[in-house]
């Protein structure tokens, strides 16, 4: 765990995360209803829409699927942003943080593993495991395992829209001096921006996560927290493309504001940019590279990579 010094902003930028996805939402379910049957997929493959109206008696009885967009536009996992729609898939990732600072460590190397598995269309599960190794250059090491699970409900899936709603519980891992659990409740959202400004192929993604740390902890240590991210994404190729389908370029800005402890306030916010493609039918990669844009620094760089096969 990182733990830098971070600006503390003012009481308009505390809450303008949570207005702007307000904001978003509201306008979303405005032009579903007045666009959403305009770009309607009329094949036998078209799903039905899932909304809140319709939360507890549509969606549940149906097999898991995941929809194709009649603007071509995908609605994919990025890196950072909380994914918006349910999935089955077995994801990897990799992350190396270089020149960490404020820290006996220099650098840092993270993998993580998932399953993850819809059920029918409005519910997910998801197992989670993952490893860090830490190291410095006088030799001084650290490493050790965690885990985790999952639940995913989807809120809204339309031609235009997509959201969900998710529970995570992470354990601590102790071997690299992380002492509490982590539960963590997340939003996360997608807008298909050809219908509703003409964008093609553009996906808009943002998501609001809200964590509770429990456990013994140092004095001043913070307990709750909350992420943000707003991401863009825009589509070059086609799916079918030898190598390079669905060949994506995005950009996301990140940020995590710590609400109590000894810094309360405290803000650390990275830009990621990256790009996404299928190699193979159902197989793909994500590469992206965060940069620290506040101060001071807690480090140099992230490298990711980011290996999912869908099933």
């Amino acid at each position: 765990m990182i733990i830098a010094k971070r600006t503390v902003p003012t009481g308009a930028t505390r809450h303008l995360a949570p207005k702007l996805l307000f904001t978003l939402l509201l306008a979303s379910s405005i032009s579903t209803g007045a666009n959403a049957q305009e770009y309607k997929a009329s094949n036998e493959k078209h799903l039905s829409d899932l909304t809140i109206d319709n939360f507890f008696s549509e969606g549940w009885s149906e097999p898991w699927a995941k929809r194709d967009r009649a603007s071509g536009t995908p609605d994919m996992a990025l890196l950072k942003v909380t994914t918006n729609f349910l999935e089955r898939e077995l994801r990897l990732d990799y992350a190396r943080t270089s020149r960490i600072k404020r820290s006996k460590f220099n650098d840092s190397d993270f993998l993580n593993g998932l399953i993850a598995y819809g059920l029918n269309r409005r519910i997910m599960l998801e197992v989670i495991s993952n490893y860090q190794w830490n190291s410095a250059d006088t030799g001084a090491k650290a490493s050790g395992g965690g885990g985790g699970g999952l639940l995913r409900f989807q809120l809204i899936d339309t031609e235009l829209s997509s959201y969900a709603v998710q529970l995570r519980v992470s354990e601590p891992n102790h071997n690299v001096g992380q002492t509490q659990t982590s539960t963590q409740l997340g939003f996360g959202a997608f807008n298909d921006l050809y219908p509703l400004v003409g964008l093609s192929r553009t996906g808009l993604y943002y998501s609001a996560t809200y964590e509770v740390l429990a456990g013994q902890h140092a004095k001043g240590t913070r307990e709750t927290d909350i992420a943000y991210d707003v991401s863009l994404a825009k589509t070059w190729t086609e799916r079918r493309k030898p190598l390079f389908g669905n060949f994506t370029t995005f950009l996301e800005a990140f940020a995590t504001t710590d609400l109590d402890g000894a810094k309360s306030g405290h803000t650390v916010a990275t830009l990621t940019p990256g790009v996404r493609f299928w190699f193979l039918p159902e197989n793909s990669l994500t590469l992206g590279v965060d940069v620290p844009v506040s101060g001071p620094h807690p480090f140099d760089d992230v490298y990711r990579v980011t290996y999912i096969l869908n099933f």
